[in-house]
């Protein structure tokens, strides 16, 4: 089954933050985008992974040197990314839409047969509803799924119409990235 993994990497940042705590590794975005999708993807034997998609905010530099140095660097990884500015308060704009947007036109386009987006954003529900029914009226059978880390003793949220899998402690830290990706210092 080919499986699209879609990831809302500010979105998995502080998710994983709230989850582990805000000890290192977990204060800032310690994953590495290609093995956390592998590890998803392969809980299933019969999955194979054909893409991932990054979506996440990058300051600019003039907002954060450091921030927008790492990302740029980090996000060299063969994965298709969508980055878009930080607005001039420091916030994410436009993320979860363009997120949303692709999956309904990977849809269309028949790209995958398994969804797996990184995300605990309900805002993402009505493109999985669409992709969905697109998906039906292409008289296929598609599955969406939400990922996103465990926070033990906590409620869980996912996306609606998808199913959760929790990212646990011990696999999120099989897919850590311990670079330092921020510029060097002059």
């Amino acid at each position: 089954m080919r499986t699209l993994v879609f990831i809302e990497g500010q979105n998995l940042y502080r998710l994983a933050m709230r989850a582990y705590g805000r000890v290192y590794p977990y204060h800032w975005p310690s994953y590495d985008v290609v093995k956390l999708a592998d590890a998803l993807v392969s809980r299933v034997a019969e999955r194979t992974l054909t893409e991932v998609r990054f979506y996440t905010g990058v300051p600019s530099e003039s907002q954060n040197a450091d921030w927008h140095g790492f990302w740029n660097n980090k996000l060299r990884q063969e994965v298709r990314v969508y980055r878009q500015e930080l607005s001039a308060a420091g916030q994410e704009k436009g993320v979860d839409i363009r997120l949303a947007v692709d999956l309904v036109q990977a849809t269309y386009e028949q790209l995958y047969d398994v969804a797996i987006i990184v995300s605990q954003d309900a805002d993402l529900a009505p493109a999985v509803a669409v992709a969905r029914e697109i998906a039906q009226g292409q008289n296929r059978r598609v599955e969406f799924e939400s990922a996103f880390p465990q926070q033990p003793g906590r409620r869980h949220f996912e996306i609606p119409y998808t199913t959760w899998v929790p990212i646990d402690k011990a696999t999120y830290d099989t897919c850590l990235d311990l670079s330092d990706y921020r510029p060097p210092k002059p």
